[in-house]
């Protein structure tokens, strides 16, 4: 970013007059880097302990409702096995339930900024 300050900075010098003179121009660009240097860098944070943290969330969920157990299509199978041929999924409720556990996360985030 510095770098790209000073480019401009180069710029300006080489560049016609305007409304702002050179001078002007310089001074706050060179504000502004020593500024952006004054400022504590952001925290990153580890993707794997973000990944971590969001699937305990969702550990944590109750998802017995996802799945509409008095609409299941069953058969018998070789071996008479029982198979599952087709279940119905509460869609909505699987996205409100990773939504919360997105939202509760964020506030988590939130709070380890502050």
């Amino acid at each position: 970013m510095t770098n790209n300050i000073q480019k401009t900075i180069e710029k300006v010098s080489n560049s016609f007059p305007s409304i702002f003179t050179k001078d002007d121009v310089i001074k706050l660009l060179t504000d502004l880097s020593a500024e952006m240097q004054d400022e504590a860098p952001k925290s990153q944070i580890d993707k794997d302990v973000l990944l971590t943290t969001f699937r305990q969330m969702l550990s944590e969920k109750d998802w017995d409702n996802v799945v509409d157990k008095d609409d299941v299509e069953l058969s018998i199978g070789y071996n008479n096995q029982i198979e599952v041929d087709r279940i119905a999924i509460d869609e909505d409720y699987l996205i409100g339930e990773a939504v919360d556990a997105l939202e509760a996360l964020w506030d988590v985030l939130e709070g380890a900024e502050d």
